[in-house]
């Protein structure tokens, strides 16, 4: 049992690192975001009470998708909902439309082409050394015993 410990924090570890290190985040530089674009942002004190019927009670950030954007409201295809206290609910792109006042320091999230290469070049090197270590591959050693002699 322990030995399945030690090979789940490795690669616990990759996914995170894939997870997290391939995304960036920047503010807007629209007011209004493009179909599409991949927004995280604060729900403002007063939205977590007018959006609590739609987000449940608590929500303080939300993720997700613009579907329709104008100047008075955003519909996201909601990807995450972080509530008080550090839960976190993945969505599964479920449309929920929200009047612009009520959410707060938007920002863009995408991908980052520099980060995502610098994360499969780290997880490709931990899974060389590994099986390196594991002997997986590698040394192709020699035998200190001697065959036989043939008759």
């Amino acid at each position: 049992m322990e030995g399945m410990d030690t090979t789940r924090a490795p690669c616990l570890a990759a996914v995170l690192l894939v997870i997290t290190g391939c995304y960036a985040q920047a503010p807007l530089t629209l007011p209004v975001p493009a179909r599409d674009t991949r927004v995280v942002a604060q729900v403002t004190d007063s939205g977590i009470v007018a959006m609590s019927n739609a987000l449940g009670p608590g929500a303080v950030k939300v993720e997700g998708v613009i579907a329709a954007a104008d100047a008075a409201a955003w519909s996201l295809r909601m990807v995450r909902v972080d509530y008080r206290g550090g839960k976190s609910t993945l969505w599964n792109h479920e449309l929920v439309s929200f009047p612009r006042a009520v959410l707060a320091n938007p920002t863009e999230k995408r991908l980052s082409k520099q980060r995502s290469w610098l994360a499969a070049g780290l997880i490709t090197a931990t899974a060389l050394v590994a099986a390196r270590l594991f002997g997986a591959i590698g040394g192709g050693g020699t035998s200190e015993t001697q065959p036989p002699p043939p008759n």
